[in-house]
């Protein structure tokens, strides 16, 4: 993510940390595990260590569980929200904005920074 204070880099090396740039000085800084907020069964799936097998050897795995350990949190969000009755957080229409935002921005640039409105149907009701 680039903006036009500071900018984060997630990990480009294996076993290195991820970087912020303020300016000129760039300085890693270590991802935080959230483990904590989980039930205690499932916390060491945010970690790389229960991926140590022959048979999880895909990089998504070695380096966290897949995109730093948040795969366990999304499964137990959806998991706790059927049990609960409830809609899950990010619900259908919250994940249709991000992912919409990320693709709208994309074609804003390739067209020399053209605003671009979102679909109706990214909006929530609620």
């Amino acid at each position: 993510m680039y903006g036009s204070k500071k900018s984060f880099e997630w990990t480009q090396i294996e076993h290195e940390d991820s970087v912020v740039h303020t300016g000129e000085e760039p300085s890693r800084v270590k991802i935080p595990d959230y483990a904590h907020l989980l039930p205690k069964e499932i916390q060491h799936f945010t970690t790389a260590g229960v991926y140590d097998s022959d048979d999880n050897q895909h990089l998504s795995f070695i380096q966290g569980a897949g995109h730093g350990g948040s795969h366990p949190h999304l499964v137990h969000e959806f998991v706790s929200a059927l049990v609960e009755g409830r809609q899950p957080y990010p619900n259908a229409t919250q994940s249709a904005n991000i992912t919409c935002v990320g693709i709208l921005a994309h074609e804003s640039a390739m067209k020399g920074g053209e605003i671009i409105p979102l679909p109706d149907f990214t909006f929530s009701n609620d």
